[in-house]
């Protein structure tokens, strides 16, 4: 497992291809947030965006994850000619319009429903936190701390009640807890996806299976992810205390992303597909 840790640090490096189109989707994401930030004032046009905005996030999903196993097939592959090597990565392109034909349907289906499962979890620990502590103000999760320094937020926090900051703690750490389960037994959802190419709902069935199957090696990965999540995240946490150092920020989470998504897809390809 340490050899795929390492080995995969340098199949990023040959796939950092795909971290132009990556950019380019998240940059079209924020904007299309600030703009329906602004221009939604209806329950109808809410609608609308929430649905344009699952199009196009499943659309993309299914468009580059198929391109990044492609790529990741690719970059194992010897060029006798850098200019070979260089138009077959070009070409990659070109499985942008076949990856969304295949795979739309299936991504569409795991954004809906890890949608509706957070939805119903937020709403039963809501009531939970509400009748056992306090009733708690949504706002007060983040929702009107956007546009905030984070000294502003301190001192915001700071002035809730007591009771308020147990419910507040009490929310974070159950959504953590909830968080982390859930991606565990997920976290092979979308390799089985996209090499099985099967229905997001037996796909899920199997790579369960697949986790119990080999749960000391997956036990190991999920923990090394989740330590990288986390060194990553108090990374980024210092360096954006200096606006200077954004721009390297932004750079480690989109490195973070892709080496996640190669690390998961050559586990797969190892232990499911060439045994």
């Amino acid at each position: 497992m340490f050899k795929l840790f390492k080995n995969s640090f340098f199949k990023t490096n040959d796939c950092i291809i795909l971290a132009t189109p990556l950019i380019i989707f998240l940059s079209i994401i924020g904007w299309y947030a600030n703009y329906a930030k602004v221009s939604v004032d209806t329950i109808g046009k809410l609608i609308i965006s929430i649905i344009t905005l699952f199009v196009i996030i499943s659309g993309f999903s299914a468009a580059w994850l198929y391109m990044a196993k492609k790529t990741l097939k690719l970059s194992s592959k010897v060029f006798l000619f850098d200019k070979n090597r260089a138009k077959e990565m070009f070409n990659l392109i070109c499985q942008l319009p076949k990856g969304i034909g295949r795979m739309f349907f299936p991504i569409l289906g795991v954004l809906m429903t890890f949608t509706l499962f957070y939805a119903v979890f937020f709403i039963i620990i809501n009531y939970f936190i509400s009748k056992y502590i306090t009733p708690i103000d949504l706002s007060t999760l983040g929702i009107s701390y956007s546009f905030m320094t984070s000294d502003e937020i301190f001192y915001e926090i700071m002035d809730l009640p007591q009771k308020e900051l147990i419910a507040l703690n009490c929310w974070y750490m159950l959504t953590f807890f909830i968080s982390v389960v859930c991606a565990f037994f997920t976290m092979l959802w979308i390799p089985e996806i996209v090499y099985g190419e099967k229905n997001p709902f037996k796909a899920l069935i199997y790579s369960i299976k697949n986790i119990f199957s080999d749960i000391k090696n997956y036990v190991l990965l999920f923990s090394f992810i989740i330590v990288l999540y986390i060194s990553t995240c108090l990374i980024n946490t210092i360096l954006m205390i200096n606006p200077i150092l954004y721009f390297i920020v932004l750079l480690i989470s989109y490195y973070f992303i892709l080496y996640v998504v190669v690390l998961l897809f050559s586990y797969y390809e190892f232990k499911f597909i060439e045994a």
